[in-house]
């Protein structure tokens, strides 16, 4: 949530981008855990849910 408040519709790019750049170094965990906040984040952003998706 708090990468959406700073950065609105670009937080999943944000979250994208230091999951590369933590992808090139050692640190497979930073990268992992990056890649699961990209993830997130787009569901977080995504205006309207995929067909196969349950609304509350």
């Amino acid at each position: 949530m708090l990468l959406v408040r700073r950065h609105g519709e670009d937080a999943a790019d944000v979250a994208g981008r230091e999951a590369k750049k933590h992808g090139k170094g050692e640190d497979d965990l930073t990268y992992v855990v990056w890649c699961w906040i990209a993830r997130a984040t787009a569901e977080l952003i995504k205006a309207v849910p995929g067909e196969d998706e349950r609304v509350h």
